[in-house]
């Protein structure tokens, strides 16, 4: 039984890769926005990205009515990703912010 759900489970996960390629790229959204982002500097998201307890005391600060802050936050991540130029290939960090 087992092997049956894992079967299943990886053939969605494949599933949802192959949907998502075969979109062009493009991100769907579904739900709605009650407050937008609040204005953040990216050496200040890179810095909580790479610091944990940077973020986590930034979560403990209110952002208040008006913007979204650190504090609506679910999880920040980091990664390293290759950036293709017109000239030249260079690496770089990318900070994924998901919020409530």
């Amino acid at each position: 039984m087992k092997k049956a759900i894992l079967t299943l489970a990886a053939l969605a996960a494949l599933q949802s890769g192959f949907a998502m390629a075969s979109n062009g790229g493009t991100v769907n959204f579904s739900g709605s926005i009650v407050k937008e982002p609040c204005a953040q500097n990216s050496s200040t998201l890179l810095s909580y990205a790479q610091n944990p307890r940077q973020y986590q005391a930034a979560r403990k600060m209110a952002s208040g009515q008006s913007c979204s802050g650190m504090d609506n936050t679910q999880s920040l991540s980091i990664a390293a990703v290759n950036m293709a130029g017109s000239t030249a290939q260079s690496n770089g960090q990318l900070v994924t912010i998901v919020y409530n």
